[in-house]
């Protein structure tokens, strides 16, 4: 399709140029056997554009063309602010140059265009700011270039490749909260436990890991294994945490991508561990660990995550990582059935499974769901909903934080 537009518009072009010789032509014929002032100050008026048309035919309008984005990592409703430099070498002089830089439609924005002046400029700048950037991972293609003659007789486009990505991560709040066993314990509210801290009993050692608190470490181990190895206990409750994500199509999905987001980065930055897996086709699994680098793999995948419904939430729930002693966040915007089912046979006394039902705002729980809730309790797992303006109030204890 590319190479097909990319003839015609060459034939066009060819077309224009045909067109200008011929009305030069005409003019000097005009002239040549009317005679008279009229005649001639007709052909010498409008000789100039003619000649100009002529040249910017031929000129190749080599430009050389740098996007500067920084930084490049951003959160979902930021301004991202975009730099263009066009350099080139031979200063042709331009009466006006129309700048579109191309962009995939996943950031929700109209074409950027701008018009220039250059005359004999070899060097100038654009710039221009993307408003409430989209969540995902987008990819700049190229910079469409078109100028043109004063009377329109020809026009001259080129297309400069300048690929480039950005990363707009989804957005998060930042939650205040105190305790985990009140929604394991109640079903009133999410919290984390703060089991980790419990160190009255040692389990055993192990090597070092990221966002191991210093107070752990077992120093004569350490000297006899020449590496650093810490203390691992045994808590009452495990504070590994493992979010499944649902990506079925919904009006919410949004919601739901900020939810997990949100909960990664608090259960992380309060000494947890945490995995998640994303459902669809494409699945996308990061067993738990603790730290500020899972944080960024998780976000990572978090910006990139697209909805689908290839491949059911309930098929993923028997993947043999989720056996392990985590507490299981399935975050989900519709209940049903097979979805209860599978919880149910996660459940157990070493692992929990809280449903995190997701409404969309004034999205009220239908009576089935009402039904598959009671039944979830029945069962042992927890069905938590909620709406996605209020998730914050999932938690115990809550400030808003962007």
């Amino acid at each position: 399709m590319l190479a097909v537009l990319s003839k015609l518009k060459k034939v066009k072009a060819i077309l224009s140029f045909v067109t200008v010789f011929i009305l030069l032509a005409s003019a000097f014929a005009y002239a040549m056997f009317q005679g008279g002032f009229v005649s001639w100050f007709l052909f010498y008026s409008f000789l100039p554009f003619a000649l100009y048309s002529i040249l910017l035919f031929f000129y190749p309008m080599n430009f050389q063309v740098e996007r500067s984005i920084s930084p490049r990592m951003y959160n979902a409703g930021d301004d991202i602010e975009v730099n263009l430099t066009l350099i080139r070498k031979f200063p042709f002089p331009l009466l006006f140059l129309l700048i579109e830089d191309v962009m995939l439609d996943s950031l929700n924005q109209k074409e950027i265009k701008r018009v220039f002046f250059p005359g004999f400029k070899k060097h100038f700048k654009v710039t221009y700011t993307i408003r409430n950037a989209a969540r995902g991972e987008h990819n700049f293609q190229y910079i469409r270039l078109k100028t043109g003659d004063a009377l329109g007789l020809l026009s001259k486009g080129k297309r400069i490749p300048c690929k480039q990505a950005i990363l707009v991560y989804p957005p998060y709040e930042d939650i205040t909260y105190k305790s985990f066993r009140n929604l394991l314990d109640h079903g009133e509210g999410v919290s984390v436990s703060a089991s980790r801290n419990s160190t009255s009993l040692v389990g055993g050692i192990r090597e070092y890991e990221p966002g191991d608190r210093f107070s752990w470490i077992d120093w004569k181990a350490s000297a006899r294994s020449n590496q650093i190895m810490t203390k691992e206990f045994e808590a009452s409750e495990s504070n590994d945490f493992f979010i499944v994500l649902d990506t079925i199509p919904a009006k919410n999905f949004e919601g739901l991508v900020s939810f997990a987001a949100s909960a990664t980065r608090n259960i992380v930055r309060n000494g947890g561990k945490i995995g998640i897996l994303i459902g669809g086709k494409e699945r996308v699994l990061i067993p738990p660990r603790s730290g500020v680098g899972q944080e960024e793999a998780i976000f990572y995948q978090l910006a990139k995550v697209r909805e689908d419904d290839s491949v059911g939430l309930e098929d993923h729930l028997e993947d043999q990582i989720l056996a392990g002693q985590y507490t299981v966040f399935v975050v989900t915007s519709k209940l049903s059935k097979e979805l209860v089912d599978g919880a149910a046979k996660m459940f157990n006394k070493k692992r929990r499974v809280i449903i995190c039902l997701i409404k969309a705002r004034g999205q009220k729980l239908t009576s089935e769901e009402t039904a598959l809730k009671a039944i979830a309790a029945g069962n042992g797992p927890i069905v938590h909903s909620f709406d996605e303006q209020n998730f914050r109030m999932a938690f115990a204890g809550v400030k808003k934080a962007r």
